[in-house]
């Protein structure tokens, strides 16, 4: 027979009671509650069966990485990675084990790291690298060629947060791995050399960046016995570092030797061809040499037109770089056909009232102006003005103003040429752009036109008084001969008009 309390419950139950509820609250409960109430056996057993499992009716699902991953690959904006790195705590806090196989998680770590990267939030950036490169080690090993992106970002991140001697390891750490894994003369070696030498400068020490920058220029020559399609892209990713850096003569070499190992070892239509005659007829032309320019980008036009296709927006650049070129050597009835290719295929790509539309526009425009035909010229710099007006653009409209001026100029009407100037002269002057590098050019350009006007309005009336002298003689003459008078003398040759 159960015996019952006054609040008519069972004693085993009433005993039971508050251990339930300090298990639904914490989930766990000390020992030492079960011996303050002992009661019988089977309350024993119920109160150890609590003490190591939790309540099921209460416990959330644990959860796994799969809804993280999806978060975080889809994470977008701040808030979206602010809750990103939530549920990142949430699960590490649960005591959820990682996942070095789950490549996909990886990823995500990397996203995270990249987003604190890019918002200088250097700390943050290290930590989500450092586990990056953790869950690769753990999966690939402390060696493989896999780790060195990783690496190079976590010493970047170092070297951004004034940690230069661990940014110094972790390069060093990267430059073995490279050369563990492949031949001493790798072209991967050299980014590697180059930071180890930028900050071997910042230490203080120069004989050390000295001696990293020869090894940079030894691996270089050796590189002239490359012949594979890889190689050429180390040789072309190396060059484009000396062009962002303004070193075209040392870019030029190895774009020359990339192009002659693609020429060799690729086929016609391989992607980083395009890349590298594009960069090649770059530095040409800032040499001048646009003859060999325009080679390079019929290349590169007709690969990008066959991989493409004649609608891809690659081909813009190479179409606008193609008619500079054509403009430059003197031809710009060859660089006409080109830019209304291109200003047909920016408005189906953007529409026709997109600022690129009037780029496109008032480059056709000057080149009509460099075939001697204002008229046509006329019509589309203000076609290019008007979509500047409405963006507001103020280094458009300055060159739409100052081509359109130039065209009325050769089509005689210096009047509107200087209202067209006097336009542009306003908006400069509303916009606070009076220190603006153009506008003493429009200004000069202003007194050009005022002073062409001016001799042509001295000309023109010396030009009218002249023959209006003239005939009246004549007519002086014919009513002389009219009324039969005689010739004294033979009649004196009309002088030729001015």
């Amino acid at each position: 027979m159960n015996r019952r309390g006054g609040n008519g419950a069972p004693r085993w139950l009433r005993d039971v009671q508050p251990v339930v509820t300090a298990c639904e609250q914490k989930r766990m409960v000390p020992v030492l509650w079960i011996r303050r109430r002992p009661g019988s056996l089977a309350c024993s057993l119920l109160l150890l069966l609590l003490c190591v499992s939790p309540l099921p009716a209460d416990t959330p699902p644990v959860e796994d990485w799969e809804g993280f991953v999806t978060l975080a690959l889809a994470a977008r904006t701040p808030q979206d990675f602010a809750a990103v790195e939530s549920r990142l705590q949430q699960l590490r806090r649960s005591g959820v084990e990682w996942e070095p196989g789950n490549l996909r998680l990886v990823w995500s770590l990397v996203r995270l790291a990249q987003f604190y990267r890019v918002d200088n939030q250097w700390t943050q950036a290290a930590r989500y690298q450092e586990q990056v490169l953790h869950l690769l080690e753990a999966s690939f090993g402390p060696s493989d060629w896999v780790l060195l992106p990783s690496l190079d970002a976590l010493a970047a991140i170092r070297q951004a947060e004034g940690k230069l001697s661990l940014a110094r390891q972790t390069w060093e750490r990267a430059l073995g791995i490279v050369a563990s894994t492949a031949d001493s003369g790798h072209l991967l070696q050299v980014h590697i050399l180059e930071q180890l030498a930028g900050i071997a400068v910042a230490q203080g020490n120069p004989q050390e960046a000295e001696r990293h920058q020869r090894r940079v220029t030894e691996i270089q020559e050796q590189a002239l016995m490359l012949e594979t399609p890889g190689d050429a892209i180390i040789l072309a990713r190396q060059a484009r570092r000396h062009l962002q850096a303004g070193h075209e003569a040392l870019a030029l070499p190895l774009f020359q030797l990339a192009k002659e190992i693609l020429m060799e070892s690729s086929g016609p239509y391989h992607s980083l061809r395009v890349e590298v005659l594009n960069s090649l007829a770059h530095i040409l032309q800032k040499e001048g040499d646009y003859i060999q320019a325009v080679e390079l980008l019929k290349s590169a036009l007709a690969i990008t037109e066959n991989m493409r296709g004649g609608q891809h927006p690659d081909l813009l650049p190479l179409l606008q770089n193609l008619a500079i070129c054509y403009q430059k050597t003197g031809k710009p009835g060859q660089s006409r056909p080109l830019l209304v290719r291109t200003l047909a295929l920016v408005e189906s790509l953007y529409g026709a009232d997109h600022v690129k539309t009037a780029e496109a526009l008032i480059a056709l425009a000057d080149n009509l102006r460099l075939e001697n035909q204002p008229e046509p010229s006329v019509a589309l710099y203000n076609r290019g003005a008007v979509l500047f007006r409405q963006r507001e653009s103020i280094p458009g409209l300055v060159r739409a103003l100052t081509g359109l001026a130039r065209a009325q100029q050769m089509q005689g009407r210096h009047a509107a040429a200087l209202r067209t100037l006097q336009d542009l002269l306003e908006i400069l002057h509303k916009g606070r752009e009076t220190e603006h590098p153009e506008v003493q050019a429009v200004q000069r350009f202003q007194a050009e036109l005022a002073g062409e006007m001016a001799e042509k309005q001295q000309i023109r009336p010396a030009g009218f008084t002249h023959f209006n002298r003239q005939l009246q003689e004549m007519q002086s003459r014919l009513q002389g001969l009219g009324q039969g008078e005689p010739a004294t003398e033979s009649p004196r040759p009309l002088p030729l008009l001015p």
